[in-house]
């Protein structure tokens, strides 16, 4: 592949200074229900020192750079180890003449960053799918001993020809000789699986108008019909190869008669030869609603 793209909005997976503005995303939401000054109390000193917690910080410092397509920035947020260093990638296409880079993080306006698993175990970074592959050349075990992990979760805005995207990814953060960096993406064995069944034979749930495959970058992109049913609370794209992808979500503030605020997802895929599943998220039930199989 000579035409090289980092997306740092996790959306693949990746992922401005506006941490905290949970009302401004429609990502919380204010309870109303009274359970007493003391609960109250404690739950917002919580939230405080999740806050603060460095695994957050460096987190939200990562993305404020990415947003500022400020690539030194990300990549001194980022674990020395990090597959994808951004402004290394930079300076390899600088010396190629057949390369290209592309960095996405500029369409980022919005974020959240929550402290998703204080306690998550190093040793269940082994679990994450493809993680021997991309760490083939380096000893795994011993950049992780000692050291302590931690999951973040980032809620992103990004804004392109004038239609704004909602994603949600989840990053795990590692300590390097003591300092919280941005590590990998977290996958889950469930989430690498590709979703069985037909699609469903319902109008309704038709959201694919079609798919547009880009073999030089290696993203499909998904192309939504014009409305979509406002029961539909999200759309997720799969491939074999690669397990979970992209997703767009409705905002928890929107009225809207048809509240998916995007037209078109980009996704990863094998260009040597994958399938492509989508699927809705109805009552938070997860439906196939689109399979496609692709062949170079």
């Amino acid at each position: 592949m000579n035409r090289r793209q980092y997306v740092a909005i996790l959306g693949t997976a990746s992922t401005t200074a506006l941490a905290g503005c949970v009302s401004e995303l429609g990502l919380g939401g204010d309870d109303d229900d009274d359970n007493g000054g003391d609960d109250e109390a404690d739950t917002t000193d919580e939230s405080a020192e999740d806050a603060d917690h460095e695994a957050v910080l460096v987190t939200e410092a990562y993305m404020e750079a990415a947003a500022e397509e400020d690539l030194e920035g990300v990549s001194e947020a980022m674990h020395t180890y990090h597959p994808f260093d951004p402004a290394e990638m930079a300076a390899d296409a600088e010396e190629d003449d057949d390369a290209e880079f592309t960095f996405g993080g500029g369409d980022v306006v919005d974020y959240e960053v929550e402290l998703a698993d204080e306690g998550y175990e190093t040793d269940d970074i082994h679990e994450i799918p493809y993680i021997e592959f991309w760490f083939e050349d380096v000893d795994l075990e011993n950049v992780l001993e000692g050291e302590e992990a931690a999951l973040v979760d980032v809620y992103s805005e990004t804004r392109e020809d004038g239609r704004t995207t909602t994603t949600e990814e989840t990053l795990v953060a590692l300590t390097e000789d003591g300092e919280w960096r941005v590590f990998v993406t977290y996958e889950s064995e469930e989430s690498h699986e590709l979703p069985e069944g037909d699609p469903v034979d319902d109008e309704t749930y038709r959201v694919v108008d079609d798919l547009e495959f880009d073999a030089d970058d290696e993203m499909v992109r998904v192309n939504f019909v014009d409305s979509i049913d406002s029961s539909i609370e999200e759309i997720i794209a799969y491939s074999e190869s690669h397990g979970r992808g992209s997703s767009v979500y409705e905002p928890e503030d929107s009225n809207d008669d048809y509240a998916i605020p995007a037209t078109w997802i980009n996704s990863p895929f094998d260009p040597d030869g994958d399938e492509i599943v989508v699927t809705v998220v109805v009552d938070g039930e997860e439906m196939v609603v689109h399979r496609e199989t692709y062949e170079p």
